[in-house]
């Protein structure tokens, strides 16, 4: 990960206002550590508990065993669930060290589909494996 744990803390707290539904910063708690994620989590989680529970993945594995559930959101017109993908997506993606890509992903059309097109040319996946090829913005 190129991230260092104080810039993934200062991320979470510029996110965190903008991200109304916590749908984008919840995925950045996942990759501190106990000393720096304390703050954010339940006070009952001790060390331990947070080694169990915290991702041991790096933002690059978590995107691509996330892109098949992804691509189902999306080809299924799941809005809600389609446009957290992206968020998740958006967090993984910086945590990962892009600069780039992460930008754009809140321009949401036929949900989310061309957006995760880039992010499987970014990973290197073949995203026809999962495109059904259809453009529309409503399940009609």
């Amino acid at each position: 990960m190129s991230r260092t744990q104080d810039e993934i803390v200062q991320r979470f707290l510029d996110r965190q206002p903008v991200d109304l539904m916590g749908m984008e910063v919840d995925s950045y708690i996942h990759f501190l550590d106990y000393s720096h994620a304390k703050r954010f989590i339940d006070s009952s989680i001790t060390a331990e508990k947070w080694e169990e529970l915290r991702e041991k993945r790096t933002p690059k594995e978590v995107m691509i065993d996330y892109m098949e559930f992804a691509w189902e959101k999306a080809k299924n017109f799941r809005g809600l669930s389609a446009m957290r993908t992206l968020l998740h997506y958006t967090a993984w993606l910086w945590l990962d060290g892009d600069e780039t890509l992460w930008k754009t992903l809140s321009e949401y059309e036929f949900y989310g589909k061309d957006r995760l097109i880039e992010i499987c040319n970014y990973l290197g996946l073949d995203h026809t494996e999962w495109d059904d090829g259809i453009r529309k913005n409503s399940e009609d």
